[in-house]
């Protein structure tokens, strides 16, 4: 995009990490930076932000917690935490018209500046706790901190987006006064150029391919995708079911289990390796146990490929019921997959149909070029910009 095509705005860009580097927070960081620097004249990296020694004894204060008293403390929401970040952050905001906060709640919560804030996470701590691991056990004190960090943080903020309804409406439910600054704009895909639209592809084949994506075998549902394996097997449906991310333990050992283990996308045959299956995989199968948002679900639309998921956390934002795949309840068994399986086997037109929905979903919705001209759309409504877009 030529530069006068850009908004001529200047915008402060706040990340606890370095906005540069890929794997902080599922490379959503880097890849909003990217869009942002495609649409805006000027953007400002206001982080990493590691202030020391403070966040090693906060660390160290967490750590003698967990062996003395099995709790945790969630100091990256704690108020010294946010003080120290703000102190660093409103000397470095001269010529800022706009501050942009992904996962932004210490480090906007105790900001004292008049610059707008727009607040962008794909959680809200109120819906969330206990919910995850991360937000799990925390000690009382921790517990309450973390709720009144939130909501100045949530005052404090002019605009509010969350990539799901499942946080918005987490939000809005702990503090209904910002009801009218909360919005949700679904997260776009990682991916460093759009793929070209999916190839033709005959369904059913004579073995259906199933893909799962995920790190962790159990919090991804990895026990239930292999039962749906076995399942479709067991009723005379040919099937595989091609894992990448993770290495299931040995006692999965069906011989239509595919063990990719870990892809690195930066590795030019590893990222080849997850294309071709993506490119290739009749259906997207992960009953992952909790799920904040789910960038593998925007990846898996680009490649117009139909979901099998959870019904739970930001998913159902992403995957549209019938349209683009089908979601399932926590409770529902591999069983309950084939199902669902068999159903569209005989009902090929609807997965072409989902196929096509689901391209047609990343090509207008989630993609980060899509999100960034909503935030600065809905930052100028707020009075956020004084800029024409």
């Amino acid at each position: 995009m030529a530069n006068e095509q850009k908004v001529p705005i200047t915008i402060g860009y706040i990340t606890v990490d370095d906005p540069h580097d890929r794997r902080t927070w599922s490379g959503i960081n880097n890849f909003l930076l990217r869009a942002l620097n495609e649409r805006v004249e000027r953007v400002i990296p206001l982080g990493p932000l590691r202030p020391q020694p403070l966040l090693f004894l906060l660390k160290l204060i967490n750590q003698v917690m967990l062996r003395t008293t099995g709790k945790r403390f969630n100091y990256r929401d704690s108020f010294l935490l946010s003080r120290a970040y703000a102190r660093r952050i409103d000397r470095r905001l001269k010529g800022v018209d706009l501050l942009l906060a992904p996962a932004g709640l210490a480090t906007t919560a105790m900001l004292r500046t008049k610059v707008p804030v727009v607040y962008v996470n794909d959680r809200c701590i109120a819906g969330a706790l206990d919910y995850h691991h991360i937000l799990s056990g925390l000690a009382a004190f921790s517990r309450k901190e973390s709720l009144k960090l939130e909501q100045r943080a949530l005052e404090r903020a002019d605009l509010v987006i969350y990539s799901s309804h499942w946080a918005a409406e987490a939000a809005v439910r702990s503090n209904s006064s910002i009801a009218a600054k909360v919005h949700v704009v679904p997260f776009g895909a990682n991916l460093e150029v759009a793929p070209a639209p999916p190839d033709a592809h005959a369904f059913p084949p004579e073995r259906l391919k199933l893909l799962m994506l995920g790190v962790k075998w159990e919090e991804k549902g990895g026990p239930i995708a292999y039962r749906t394996l076995q399942e479709l097997k067991f009723r005379g449906y040919p099937a595989q079911l091609v894992v990448c991310g993770c290495t299931p333990p040995p006692e999965f050992d069906d011989p239509d289990l595919v063990r990719e283990g870990f892809l690195n996308k930066n590795i030019p045959a590893d990222l080849e390796k997850l294309v071709h299956h993506l490119r290739t995989a009749d259906l997207l199968i992960l009953p992952t146990r909790f799920e904040a948002y789910g960038i593998v679900f925007c990846e898996a639309a680009a490649y117009g490929l139909p979901v099998l998921a959870s019904r739970t956390g930001g998913i159902p934002t992403i995957v549209q019921e019938g349209r683009t795949g089908f979601l399932f309840d926590l409770e529902d068994d591999g069983v309950a997959y084939a199902d669902r399986i068999i159903e569209l086997v005989h009902r090929p037109g609807q997965w072409q149909e989902m196929r096509r929905n689901a391209r047609a979903r990343y090509e207008n919705t989630l993609n980060w070029e899509a999100f960034v001209n909503s935030l600065l759309s809905l930052a100028q409504d707020a009075g956020c910009i004084n800029k024409d877009l």
